[in-house]
């Protein structure tokens, strides 16, 4: 039974390349959403006001998808299991919705 679970098993690589292309793909967005983290949680960029910790969490949270995201999918294509593709579609979810309805009333 393991040699058949072994063999059905794709290269440790193609994961590696799938996580390392997606954490290029999202380096810009990661950027942002630490510059958000910092703002928020500070009040400070330029002048300084009152911190907001909603945003600031707002921002950890979305950063700590961005990174966890790809990691997710690069397991699932190794593994060849469709639980941990779930779990990625679900991270990106978490991404693209909230993208998606701040387009939607133009907010960005």
């Amino acid at each position: 039974m393991t040699e058949t679970a072994a063999a059905s098993r794709r290269p440790v690589w193609w994961g590696l390349l799938l996580v390392i292309g997606g954490w290029a793909a999202l380096g810009l967005p990661m950027f942002w959403a630490l510059l958000v983290v910092y703002i928020g949680f500070t009040g400070c960029l330029l002048e300084c006001a009152a911190p907001d910790p909603a945003t600031g969490f707002f921002g950890l949270t979305a950063l700590v998808i961005m990174i966890a995201a790809p990691v997710l999918a690069g397991i699932a294509l190794v593994r060849r299991s469709r639980a941990w593709w779930i779990a990625t579609a679900c991270l990106l979810a978490l991404i693209l919705v909230p993208l998606a309805y701040g387009t939607a009333i133009g907010a960005f």
